[in-house]
């Protein structure tokens, strides 16, 4: 067996979650998706500073620039020495702590996960080892179970400020419509909404600079009969998708559709989702004959009661802006969609 342990303290996403609710822990601090990483100059100059970030800050997937240098990356760092760790920082939202001594707790190399060790919703790793090397070897290892844990949290946060502004009336459209409960935020208005295709959209205003810039989120719903797997693969559901904005989803110049970005080749990843099979893309969208362009999250999964394929995504449209907190936003809201039974459509 390796030498080395990781340890999930609490399951970060019971329903038990405590998030808002009354609590002795401050709130947390930060902004979104920044990571403080609490260690000495030397390690964070060393190699577990290099593994750290070239782990947290990759390219978030998939946005306009991540293959140039002034890509979004997955998360923020901020480096802190320990004597710096004060009571204003210990409420940090994410963060990791880093030990380097050769003591019987660190003779095997250790990543401990914890939740609301300093404040409410906090995610706090605990790291440590003998050496930077033995260390840097065991965070590579673990890379991608840090960066997913971090990311779903983050995404969590988001679905947490979206229920507290929530627009009740289109939430009723859509389970009227489909069957199916959606948070909706607040500022958000139907475009069209009926069985073969619903579009919600969302105009939002953002100051930068002297001027107010508009910003733009929506979100479709679409579904298809299920015949085979085949329809989970990516070319069906970049087809279907193209297929359906290119009936129902015009831009603002005469003869102006959305279509998927080909030239940038989509995510795809195959996942568990409350309890049955699912596929999410991610991809850019561009508008065939205008300018518009962006980033779309989409989730597609079987729904075995009415034997359908049902399809929620979103997209945004923020030119002036960076995309990676839309877009968590919208992951979030996408992901929160609910198959109801036929008894609860009714009581909803």
């Amino acid at each position: 067996m390796s030498r080395g342990v990781l340890i999930i303290v609490l399951a970060l996403f019971s329903c038990g979650s405590q998030e808002g609710a009354r609590s002795p822990l401050p709130s947390r601090v930060g902004t979104q998706g920044e990571v403080l990483v609490v260690c000495t100059d030397e390690i964070w100059a060393g190699a577990i500073g290099d593994s750290i970030r070239s782990i947290l800050m990759k390219p978030y997937a998939v946005l306009p620039q991540m293959h140039t240098e002034t890509y979004e990356p997955m998360f923020d760092l901020v480096h802190k020495n320990r004597f710096d760790f004060s009571k204003f920082w210990k409420p940090h939202r994410n963060i990791i702590d880093i030990e380097i001594a050769d003591r019987v707790e660190t003779q095997d190399p250790s990543v401990v996960f914890y939740k609301e060790k300093y404040s409410q919703g906090q995610i706090y790793i605990l790291a440590k080892a003998r050496t930077q090397k033995e260390l840097a070897e065991k965070f590579s290892e673990r890379a991608n179970e840090m960066v997913s844990l971090l990311h779903d949290v983050e995404v969590k946060r988001t679905t947490y400020v979206t229920k507290l502004a929530l627009d009740e009336v289109i939430q009723r459209k859509i389970i009227d419509v489909w069957g199916l409960n959606l948070l909706v935020p607040k500022g958000a208005y139907t475009v069209r909404a009926d069985t073969a295709f619903t579009w919600i959209d969302r105009q939002l205003t953002r100051f930068r600079g002297s001027n107010n810039h508009d910003v733009q989120q929506g979100f479709f719903i679409h579904s298809e009969p299920y015949f085979g797997s085949n329809q989970f693969t990516l070319e069906h559901i970049l087809d279907r998708r193209d297929e359906i904005t290119k009936q129902y989803v015009s831009g603002p110049t005469e003869g102006s559709y959305m279509q998927i970005e080909r030239r940038m080749i989509p995510s795809y990843e195959e996942l568990s989702f409350k309890g049955g099979f699912a596929s999410e893309v991610r991809g850019l969208w561009r508008m065939e004959n205008d300018f518009m362009g962006g980033p779309f999250y989409s989730l597609t999964f079987y729904d075995e009661p009415n034997a359908r394929l049902i399809t929620v995504e979103g997209y945004a449209y923020a030119p002036y802006f960076d995309k990676r907190p839309y877009m968590r936003e919208i992951e979030g809201i996408v992901k929160s969609v609910e198959t109801l039974q036929p008894e609860e459509v009714t009581h909803q």
